[in-house]
């Protein structure tokens, strides 16, 4: 053990390493990993660290001072791989001794507040990842018409939902809904437009990706209880898009 070390810095410094990366897609394996190395530092007796992906909790303790224990839950999740790529970077620069405790903790702040694209930048690209979809699978070019305003619909639903405070579950069945009832209504209208396609590239930016890979990841390094709970969110969204779907096929 130290002495005249800030041991509450050290752990308030690391759980917000191990928050920046829960709140934005890294595995909890990586995160357990990154909390610990960075508690070590302080030459602890005792050091333990559990992250779930709406948690995560984190003890230090010595015979000569009283444990220390820090809950952290973690409400909100996302992805950007980039934040968790930056926390990397100051967990090793840290460890290695390269920049102080304090020096850290800024920039682990700075990372945690910063923001890479406006709003408006990221709602644009996802109504311009639809179209894009339409033509990778194939589509014609009023297929690739409809697919553009069918992004703008998406995001329209999205930014409402968002606005009254829907949960995810809900919000992702009533804009795939919509999507999908787009679709369904321009191919009623006009003819030779490829509804399939024009569904499945639509509904490409609300697929959990990054959910499913990261339960598989989690699973292959024994946290299975990560696993499990990254499956069923991966399998609640999945739902939440096949329901909307089908609500948004039969309804029109």
């Amino acid at each position: 053990m130290r002495d005249n070390y800030d041991y509450r810095l050290l752990m308030d410094t690391a759980i917000l390493a191990g928050e920046i990366m829960l709140r934005n897609g890294a595995e909890t394996y990586r995160v357990e990993d990154t909390v610990f190395k960075m508690l070590e530092t302080g030459k602890c007796k005792h050091t333990q660290v559990v992250a779930l992906i709406t948690s995560i909790s984190a003890t230090i303790s010595n015979p000569d001072m009283d444990a220390l224990t820090v809950v952290r839950r973690i409400r909100e999740r996302g992805t950007n791989l980039n934040k968790v790529y930056l926390v990397n970077n100051v967990s090793r620069e840290f460890c290695r001794g390269t920049i102080d405790l304090k020096t850290a903790f800024r920039r682990l702040k700075e990372i945690r507040n910063m923001t890479e694209y406006p709003a408006i930048a990221k709602r644009i690209a996802a109504v311009l990842i639809v179209p894009l979809f339409v033509m990778l699978l194939g589509g014609a070019f009023y297929d690739v018409l409809t697919g553009l305003v069918n992004g703008f619909v998406l995001m329209g639903v999205v930014y409402l939902c968002d606005r009254v405070e829907l949960n995810a579950f809900v919000r992702e069945i009533i804009a795939s809904a919509c999507v999908a009832g787009f679709a369904s209504l321009v191919s009623l209208k006009r003819g030779g437009i490829d509804m399939e396609v024009i569904i499945i590239s639509s509904i490409m930016p609300m697929v959990p990706g990054v959910a499913i890979t990261n339960a598989i990841r989690d699973t292959l390094q024994g946290d299975y209880m990560s696993g499990v709970a990254r499956v069923l969110e991966a399998f609640a969204k999945a739902l939440s898009i096949a329901l909307g779907v089908y609500v948004g096929l039969w309804v029109l």
